[in-house]
């Protein structure tokens, strides 16, 4: 019996270590489950918050809670949660689980206030109408910024910024100078839907700036006219001076300034053509002080800079950003000359890759175009205005159109050459072109069809009315392959000094039909001779097509005739009705107003 009972009792030892691996397992996958159904409650609630969702209530039942979000809600068993604290003043509501954890919800709540953790004006030091505001948001979202308008709702500024984070710098644009700004922050959602608001006030300081343009709204029907402000590229008080863009709003009020003397490395900048947007939100443009070209933010920091003296250039009055991403650059070859030995100046165009600063493409102007083409000096016309062996081109703007490039050159007229340099028109008076040239140029015809034979009007000594060659051009448009805007400065028109007594000087937005198969140019339509000296600029100055309205806007830019002065205007036209929609006066103490208008939103897209 004792036998028995002794190897009964081994027996249970020998199953014991068994039973109780047995007995742990299945009360540790017990454990596991009750954790896992824990866990994947507050992990369904998790991505709700890494999705940037805000819960919006919360209903208990006797079985469960319904968490009530913005896209959709979240049953969780009641046995799961053993508190629950809501904090609207602060947007969140804190959790604790039944195994001891916690949570903290973004939740829809009350004031914004206490999203704004600092406000900074001027952040960069160059622009006293910008702030940066550091804000600290709920959960993921956006910011949507209103900057009122001084005199009502015209004036207003908004943009919808792009950054997602909870923590973001906010930039604040379009302040008024002098002005105690108020300003909307609005949170949203990804989408841009509004969750709630807080207002600040951003009191700015006056700006006083010696010899600053002075400018005047003679027309503006508000209702039609392109939305936007105008960016205004001033050279400063000559072309010597560091550059001092400026943005006005359509009413008129100064809304944006680069003191770039201000800043280390942009203050000697002498931007020839201005500031350019890019794709990405910056400003690109060329500086003839440094023979560079150089990439700002819109508070005035220098991003980025290419120097074109090392690749052996100048910079000569245009960049343009191509479709490609790479930048299309008017310069002078340092290394370039003619015959006698003697230099040749601005006649070479480049495209440079902006990501690795290589050299892509060089255009030599003088294998495309008739270097004999020469006008001898008039004995008039000053030398810095005149036409030189060494500067037998003057290029001065270069863009796309379609897959080939579109250029202007002061003396030589508009042309179109493709990537591997042969040119594919010419639209120019035809006195003087070589033999080689004629197949180039192209055959006039008037605005009603009819083509022109009258030989005086086609070598330029002449014009018709809905007809004239383009004389001294700039910022050619292409609005088409076959179909091209372009400023038409009126440079010694009909070969007569504009400084000649007696000599009607003006200039035209003017736009050509091109032809390939016929080759002839048609003008369509054009605006600026009846301006006379009111809207006549000899050099610099451009046209933009504003895509929203479909008007065209015309900007001479130097020694314009105005009622405060000496400078330039910017007159939005409808091409249809050519109504004046916008006309803007602005004089200087040098008479140059600006190289370059530009209408445009004060945020970028992208930003």
């Amino acid at each position: 019996m004792i036998a028995v009972q002794r190897m009964y009792s081994m027996r249970f030892v020998a199953i014991f270590p068994t039973m109780c691996c047995l007995f742990l397992m299945l009360f540790s996958c017990k454990k596991d489950r009750e954790t896992t159904k824990e866990l994947s409650s507050k992990l369904v609630l998790i991505s709700k918050i890494d999705a940037g969702e805000l819960l919006l209530d919360v209903n208990q039942h006797a079985q469960e809670y319904i968490f009530n979000f913005e896209k959709g809600t979240v049953n969780v068993p009641a046995v799961d949660i053993l508190k629950m604290n809501t904090d609207l003043a602060h947007w969140r509501t804190n959790f604790t689980f039944s195994d001891g954890s916690e949570l903290a919800i973004p939740t829809k709540g009350t004031a914004l206030d206490f999203i704004v953790e600092n406000i900074k004006l001027d952040p960069s030091g160059y622009n006293p109408l910008a702030a940066m505001v550091n804000v600290e948001l709920p959960t993921y979202g956006r910011v949507r910024v209103t900057v009122h308008g001084k005199h009502g709702p015209l004036g207003t500024i908004t943009h919808l910024c792009h950054e997602e984070t909870p923590r973001q710098g906010v930039p604040i644009l379009g302040l008024y100078a002098d002005y105690d700004n108020v300003v909307d922050l609005a949170f949203t959602d990804r989408e841009g839907n509004e969750r709630g608001s807080t207002t600040v006030h951003i009191r700015t300081q006056a700006v006083t700036l010696q010899d600053f343009p002075k400018w005047k709204i003679v027309k503006g029907q508000t209702d039609k006219m392109e939305p936007g402000v105008n960016l205004v590229s001033y050279p400063g008080m000559s072309e010597l001076d560091t550059s001092l863009p400026y943005m006005l709003d359509n009413e008129g009020e100064l809304r944006w300034l680069l003191l770039l003397k201000k800043s280390p490395d942009l203050q000697k900048f002498a931007g020839s053509i201005g500031l350019k947007r890019t794709k990405k939100g910056t400003f690109i443009s060329g500086d003839q002080s440094q023979q560079r070209v150089v990439e700002m933010d819109l508070f005035g920091n220098l991003v980025n800079q290419w120097d074109l003296a090392k690749l052996g250039y100048g910079f000569h009055h245009e960049i343009t950003e191509a479709a490609n991403g790479n930048f299309l650059i008017n310069v002078t070859k340092a290394s370039a000359r003619l015959n006698n030995g003697e230099p040749r100046i601005n006649d070479f165009i480049i495209e440079l890759n902006p990501q690795t600063g290589v050299l892509v493409n060089e255009w030599d102007l003088a294998k495309q175009l008739d270097t004999t083409r020469y006008i001898k000096p008039d004995g008039i016309t000053p030398p810095a205005f005149s036409q030189s062996p060494n500067n037998w081109a003057h290029n001065n703007s270069i863009t796309e159109i379609g897959e080939d490039l579109l250029a202007t050159a002061r003396y030589q007229g508009i042309f179109s050459y493709n990537h591997s340099g042969t040119t594919q028109w010419i639209i120019s008076p035809h006195k003087n072109w070589g033999a080689k040239y004629q197949n180039l140029l192209l055959k006039p015809i008037a605005e009603d069809g009819t083509a022109i034979t009258d030989p005086a009007v086609i070598n330029g000594d002449a014009a018709v009315a809905g007809f004239d060659w383009p004389w001294g051009p700039h910022t050619p448009v292409a609005l088409s392959k076959d179909r091209i805007l372009v400023f038409d400065n009126g440079y010694n028109r009909q070969w007569k000094s504009n400084f000649a007594p007696g000599v009607n000087s003006y200039s035209r937005v003017v736009e050509y039909k091109v032809d390939l198969i016929n080759r002839t140019v048609q003008q369509v339509w054009s605006y600026g001779k009846d301006r006379g000296a009111q809207g006549f600029s000899q050099a610099i100055s451009g046209v933009q097509y504003l895509r929203q309205t479909r008007h065209v806007l015309f900007c001479p830019g130097m020694g314009v005739a105005t009622s405060i002065g000496s400078g330039g205007r910017v007159v939005e036209i409808d091409p249809n009705t050519k109504e004046v929609i916008f006309d803007l006066e602005i004089a200087t103490g040098s008479g140059t107003a600006f190289h370059r208008v530009t209408r445009m939103p004060l945020y970028p897209e992208n930003l």
